[in-house]
């Protein structure tokens, strides 16, 4: 019924979408895994990021204070009479309810967050219990017609304020981390955001700014001399950062800062060349303690324009600020991870579809519930939580199998690459290796005792006359090779060469040029000339080969003549290549020969990847082996 319902190809089709799509939510789980193990390691980033969004993004937060401003500047204005006050001080109300106890919009709504503490400044300023009371009271037109709305604002402005635009450094993965942060340095910056306000309102004399300068000493040094606990997990690498930059910062403005240093690294510093090669140097014998006291001063900050300062310490310190963090302990003592809850979803879905997928293994192809296991044993590690990071190898295989993308391609590469990496370098030491030795061995006279030791030995012991070694077989071979093949497809240059040659010597004769000039015997020499040539020729390419023929009769005498011409040629070229001269002439010819293949063959070469288009399969593999390969494809294609 099924296979009429759906065509065998359109269900390998439905079948292999199928793998395509849950090859990929493995790959989306995969990248979940690799996410998690490196968010530790690389969330200064993600909270760079963050910071980022928030300055440019319009948030409550801001839209609140934006209203808060707009109610100043009116009341600044026309005072608490102007009815546009009391839509502004309704609309207040209303976003008060929405952003502190309907939506809030903090990240950190604990109690030691902004919003714990905006709660607790507002109930404790007003007098109320209920911050939701205390809130509709503060924006209310008799309340700040009975306090003064200046000394509201005021409050506002130098207590509310700074913590509603503070950033909370905590992301929402943060949760599954147990990450949380850091109060000491929350609290630091909420006084120098509050300091900040205070001096676009009032200036460095204020009674206000020199209990905040004070406060921010005080915080200071606690921050560095605090002995921290292994939960604050990158508390030294960030508190060194800050050192070093407010120390650099300082003393790089206080002349003569530097007495303590050698003559030479004082020329270096006079060149403004030790801050880029030894800047601890500068600063090794320098207290962040006093640097930070200094900063946090009034003097300082007259000196040096605290628009300026505080511009510095927003770029260079803040963010370092930020990024401390506390992290929770489970109940094991360990740090807590609940990547758990997150893989649990797919945990489910990875069990799901490896039970269906064994089922239908086992079924169709007659195997056991374990063979069926064994048969898909990559898809093992998405089953276990504890090792997820070995998930890589499922996702590998199941991309490879339904070819998301397609690697073939690459797969070619690399292995051609490989072969190139190596063919050069292996044919250099076989093949350079080998022609250098022979190279020696002839330098040596290797080849000289080769030749007639094997001479004299043959002379004094009977040689198997199917030893192919022997001399004399290899120049009868020779001979046999030249009379057969050789000669007969070479008659026809013969010829010419010979008619070239005689007749050119019966030209030089008297006797040619008298019968030239007799009218009916002019052609006879040339006849009697070409008679001869073809005689001749004959005889040297024909001739020889009737003496191999195996159909024609033996002939004794034949073939004692050939032996005796196939020992004296032997003999006589032994003797001949015996000259001390004429060896040392070949030996010198060979390895020269020898060392041009080298240099054209074995030399390195430029090219350094090897592609596939660029190879020759004719030239390595035997045309039989290729059509051989052809004819099996569809049986591989079957499979």
């Amino acid at each position: 019924m099924l296979s009429k319902k759906f065509p065998k190809s359109h269900r390998s089709r439905l079948l292999l979408l199928s793998e395509r799509i849950m090859a990929l939510l493995i790959l989306a789980n995969v990248m979940l895994v690799i996410f998690d193990i490196t968010y530790i390691k690389i969330r200064h980033w993600y909270l760079k990021i963050d910071l980022y969004l928030q300055t440019i993004t319009d948030t409550p937060q801001k839209k609140y204070i934006q209203k808060v401003d707009k109610l100043q500047e009116e009341l600044e204005k026309n005072g608490l009479e102007s009815p546009i006050v009391e839509n502004l001080l309704d609309d207040l109300r209303i976003s008060s309810f929405e952003i502190f106890i309907n939506r809030p919009p903090f990240k950190v709504i604990d109690n030691y967050g902004s919003l714990a503490k905006i709660r607790k400044i507002f109930t404790t300023h007003t007098g109320r219990e209920s911050f939701s009371q205390a809130v509709q009271m503060f924006w209310d037109e008799n309340y700040l017609e009975t306090q003064g709305w200046q000394s509201q604002l005021e409050f506002f402005n130098r207590k509310i304020r700074p913590l509603i635009l503070l950033y909370e450094p905590k992301l929402q993965y943060d949760l599954i981390k147990g990450i949380e942060p850091f109060r000491d340095s929350q609290n630091y910056l909420t006084a120098v955001s509050e300091l900040n306000i205070l001096l676009e309102k009032k200036d460095l004399e204020a009674e206000e700014t020199e209990r905040l300068l004070k406060e921010l000493r005080g915080r200071s040094t606690q921050l560095i001399d605090k002995d921290y606990d292994f939960q604050i997990v990158n508390q030294i690498v960030v508190l060194t950062q800050i050192k070093y930059r407010i120390k650099q910062h300082i003393y790089s403005q206080i002349p003569d800062s530097n007495v303590s240093l050698t003559p030479t690294l004082q020329i270096l510093q006079s060149l403004n060349l030790l801050q880029y090669l030894a800047p601890e140097i500068l600063l090794a014998d320098k207290s962040s303690k006093i640097a930070f006291n200094t900063f946090w001063s009034r003097q300082y900050l007259e000196r040096y324009q605290w628009e300026e300062e505080l511009d510095f310490f927003s770029k260079n310190i803040q963010f370092l600020m930020h990024s401390f963090y506390f992290r929770d302990l489970g109940k094991d003592g360990e740090f807590v991870d609940r990547f758990w809850l997150v893989d649990l979803p797919w945990m489910i879905i990875f069990w799901i579809e490896f039970i269906g997928r064994t089922l239908l293994i086992s079924c169709r192809s007659n195997l056991s519930l374990w063979g069926a296991v064994k048969k898909r044993w990559y898809d093992v590690f998405l089953l276990q939580p504890w090792l997820p990071s070995l998930r890589i190898i499922t996702v590998f295989i199941r991309l490879q199998k339904v070819k998301l993308p397609d690697m073939k391609h690459f797969y070619t590469n690399i292995r051609f690459q490989l072969i190139g990496s190596f063919a050069q370098e292996i044919i250099q030491v076989v093949v350079g290796g080998s022609i250098n030795q022979l190279q020696n061995n002839i330098s040596q006279g290797s080849l000289k005792k080769a030749i007639f030791e094997s001479k004299n030995k043959s002379d004094q012991v009977d040689v198997d006359k199917n030893d192919h070694g022997n001399i004399q077989e290899i120049i009868n071979n020779i001979l046999e090779v030249t009379a057969c093949r050789v000669l007969p497809e070479i008659y026809p240059d013969i010829e010419d060469f010979l008619r070239y040659q005689v007749e050119k010597s019966m030209q030089q004769l008297s006797i040619y040029r008298r019968l030239q000039k007799i009218p009916f015997l002019r052609r006879l020499p040339d006849k009697i000339a070409n008679n001869l040539v073809i005689q001749i020729s004959s005889t040297i390419a024909r001739s020889p080969q009737k003496v191999y023929q195996t159909d024609v009769l033996p002939d004794p005498v034949s073939i004692k003549l050939r032996q005796q011409l196939v020992k004296q040629f032997t003999t006589k070229f032994l003797s001949e290549l015996q000259d001390k001269q004429t060896f040392e002439e070949i030996e010198v010819l060979m390895i020269n020969w020898l060392e041009e293949i080298k240099n054209s063959y074995v030399k390195p070469s430029n090219q350094t990847n090897l592609q596939p288009a660029e190879t020759t399969i004719g030239k390595i593999i035997p045309t039989e082996v290729i059509e051989l390969k052809a004819g099996d494809g569809s049986n591989i294609e079957s499979r």
